[in-house]
């Protein structure tokens, strides 16, 4: 009889908390036919929306005006506010919708309905005729195709994975975010200096429709749950009385509107513009500058795929966000491009624990009836505030300098977020 059998105390297992690489297990959520079949999908939209966020503001900074177009930090904020603001008024909407009708058939008119708007894009800028009123439109558009299809591919993912899968499938799906994080502004950079802006436009709406092929196979289960003959007004005030009265939930939500105003805004709306302006960048230099913050992101969410069992997720999420407070500073007032690229790879990897976190803990704790109209809500949070950030951040860079805004308003998220994380326990152990 062996001493481990006469009673030998077992070797101390490894905790379940700890890091491992990544495994196949990792990758589990592949498993799933139809999670596949929306996270291809899921990469080619993220890589166009990547890539168009970074020409709609490029479009506006030209040094070469097109068709009268002005630019400067002020038309950068509101180019992003145009992208952003009907996340305002259709994400809640299209979040009540995918719990009454196909979500499959939602995402599906939203891509081909930006396929459409991204080609136009194109054609018009190469005819010439591109104006600010114009460019403004295009954006809402863009903007609007996004409001829709965003929180209904998000509230597809709990529908076509078990609980036990779920967090590394929001993980795999911010994976594609990442990804394309990474390479959308890189190749947009590329291919506005190869084949101009137009070019660009148009190449953006041709993978746009390669990445539709893949919702034809895609099965969603009905996730029509909510009564039909109900008011859609009042499932929407239902959604939004259930994550009010949640304080892990409500608390989560406040805080992304926080980051919407002083970090997604000033980051979005001002980046592209330091680094042609204060560092003396091209396109693709700047590009790639994104490519290096989504390179983090991959790093940080993977990383959080291989951990077992994650304790403590609130708290690692505001953590993440405290730590956003330094990075924009640095990002503002560095005045080396390497140095910019180092700090925004840091910022990235604080990003991926930010949004897999996030998402996966409002997710986790949501019925699935209610699923839609708070992913809705979410992401109106997430992204609808960042408009009103960006045409803020817009606005103060033309009063104050875009290095000068940067700064402050990474002062600003450290001051609330600290402030959460002192009088937030519940959240910081949030599971």
């Amino acid at each position: 009889m062996t001493e481990q059998a006469q009673g030998a105390p077992a070797a101390p297992a490894r905790p379940a908390t700890r890091p491992s690489l990544p495994t196949i297990e990792t990758f589990s959520a592949f498993r799933s036919r139809p999670f596949t079949y929306l996270w291809i999908n899921t990469m080619s939209f993220a890589l166009v929306q990547a890539t168009q966020r970074f020409a709609f503001v490029w479009l506006v900074i030209e040094a070469v005006e097109i068709g009268g177009l002005g630019k400067g930090p002020a038309w950068s904020g509101a180019v992003f506010f145009a992208l952003g603001i009907p996340v305002m008024f259709v994400t809640t909407p299209a979040g009540v919708l995918a719990d009454r009708v196909n979500r499959r058939s939602l995402v599906l008119g939203s891509q081909l309905v930006a396929v459409a708007v991204t080609v136009a894009a194109g054609v018009i800028v190469i005819a010439g005729a591109m104006t600010p009123l114009i460019a403004l439109a295009l954006a809402v558009g863009v903007g609007t195709t996004i409001a829709v299809g965003l929180p209904v591919r998000n509230a597809i993912v709990p529908t076509v994975v078990d609980r036990d899968t779920l967090l590394k499938a929001i993980v795999m799906m911010s994976m594609a975010m990442n990804i394309s994080q990474i390479v959308g502004p890189a190749l947009g950079g590329i291919a506005i200096e190869v084949w101009g802006i137009g070019g660009a436009f148009i190449a953006q709406g041709i993978v746009l429709l390669i990445g539709t092929a893949a919702l034809l196979p895609l099965r969603v289960p009905d996730a029509r749950t909510a009564d039909q003959h109900r008011e859609p007004v009042q499932d929407l005030l239902d959604g939004v009385r259930f994550v009010w009265g949640h304080r892990g939930i409500r608390t989560l939500i406040l805080l992304l509107g926080v980051t919407g105003i002083f970090m997604m805004g000033p980051f979005g709306t001002l980046l592209p513009q330091i680094g042609k302006e204060e560092l003396g960048r091209s396109a693709s230099e700047v590009g790639f500058l994104f490519a290096f913050m989504g390179a983090g992101m991959v790093i940080s969410s993977l990383a959080i795929a291989s951990v077992p069992d994650l304790k403590n997720k609130g708290g690692w999420f505001i953590g993440s966000l405290m730590m956003a407070g330094f990075v924009l500073p640095a990002l503002g007032l560095s005045p080396w491009y390497a140095l910019t690229a180092v700090v925004i790879f840091i910022g990235g990897m604080g990003g991926g624990v930010f949004m897999n976190l996030n998402q996966s803990l409002v997710q986790a704790n949501s019925p699935h009836e209610m699923m839609g109209r708070v992913v809705g809500i979410h992401t109106l949070a997430f992204q609808g505030i960042g408009p009103m950030g960006g045409i803020l951040a817009g606005f103060m860079a033309a009063w104050l300098g875009a290095p000068i805004w940067m700064a402050i308003s990474g002062g600003i998220l450290l001051a609330l977020t600290t402030a959460a994380f002192i009088t937030q326990p519940a959240l910081r152990k949030m599971e």
